[in-house]
């Protein structure tokens, strides 16, 4: 019985010191969070964040302050945030691939990906070639043919070359042994949209949101996975028009400074998690145009090392 006590009461003081060692961790926010979007106020990346901002308010259980610092491919407000904000977790990037993993690897810019922690990712979508509903090249076929019969003739407007809309149509067409003209606009995807409707080029490479939210516009193909948007569904994407191997989504989610503390990282991924693993939440982000996809940390990691494997070599031969 002697025993028996001796061994409850050791079992009782691991219990004890497991508890207080998770108290320890249970780290809670007591201030405002300022989250950096590096594009400007109404794209589609801020959209996302002001959607998920009363949400995220209530599973964080504090306010957060978004702040809009645009310009060349979101490399600005990445560097004003590594440069200018304390790592101690009050301050959070939300970005996508372009300046947290192209920019970089292409070195344009003074971090690197490394530089930073991936925390959640929060959505992972096709990327398209769209073009103006009045343009006389209707679809896939025209565009194709076009550019394999005028090398160089056909434009395309992107944010900025190096980044991931430009990537995503410039690495199919190398890999064909194709030409057309990259146009950067780097006031961003309205610019781009509007260079279209006007005439000044023939397209312009748009994630999924970008397109959802643009009228008189349309996507002829699908450089990335296929939609799951019910309106979307019928643009091709590459594999289907018989060129396999170059689909490219574009991600978005929560980077912090990689000196934040590992617990904070952790709470605010467990936030994200809650939110986007909400479905009233899902429901009212995707009638809205966002269609949210919660990965962790660690798996937004993996899809940005991922990048970069694939990324390098179309870099590097582009100059």
């Amino acid at each position: 019985m002697k025993k028996l006590i001796a061994v409850l009461l050791c079992l009782v003081m691991v219990l004890s010191m497991s508890v207080a060692a998770f108290a320890e961790n249970d780290f809670t926010f007591d201030k405002p969070i300022t989250v950096v979007v590096p594009f400007k106020a109404g794209s589609a990346t801020d959209n996302q964040l002001r959607l998920m901002q009363g949400d995220l308010e209530k599973a964080l259980g504090t306010t957060l302050v978004i702040v809009n610092s645009a310009g060349a491919s979101g490399t600005i407000g990445t560097t004003e945030y590594l440069e200018n904000y304390a790592a101690d977790g009050y301050t959070i990037l939300y970005s996508l691939a372009t300046p947290i993993v192209y920019k970089p690897l292409a070195g344009d810019t003074v971090y690197t990906y490394d530089d930073l922690i991936p925390v959640a990712l929060t959505s992972s979508l096709p990327m398209y070639l769209i073009m103006a509903d009045a343009n006389p090249m209707a679809n896939a076929k025209d565009v194709l043919d076009f550019i394999q019969n005028h090398p160089g003739e056909f434009t395309y407007a992107n944010v900025g070359n190096g980044g991931n809309g430009h990537l995503a149509f410039a690495s199919f067409l190398m890999g064909e042994g194709l030409v057309a003209t990259s146009v950067p606009y780097t006031g961003g995807t309205a610019d781009c949209y509007t260079a279209v409707m006007g005439g000044e080029v023939m397209a312009a490479v748009y994630g999924e949101a970008d397109l959802l939210a643009r009228q008189e516009a349309h996507g002829v193909i699908n450089l990335g996975s296929k939609s799951t948007i019910e309106s979307l569904k019928d643009v091709p994407t590459l594999a289907e028009l018989g060129y396999p191997g170059y689909e490219t989504n574009n991600m978005s989610g929560f980077f912090y400074n990689k000196d934040v503390p590992a617990e904070v990282v952790s709470a605010f991924e467990a936030a994200v998690q809650t939110v986007l693993s909400d479905p009233d939440f899902v429901a009212r982000a995707t009638a809205a145009g966002f269609t949210p996809t919660f990965g962790t940390g660690a798996e937004l990691d993996a899809m940005a090392r991922q990048i970069m494997i694939t990324a390098k070599p179309v870099i590097d031969s582009l100059g």
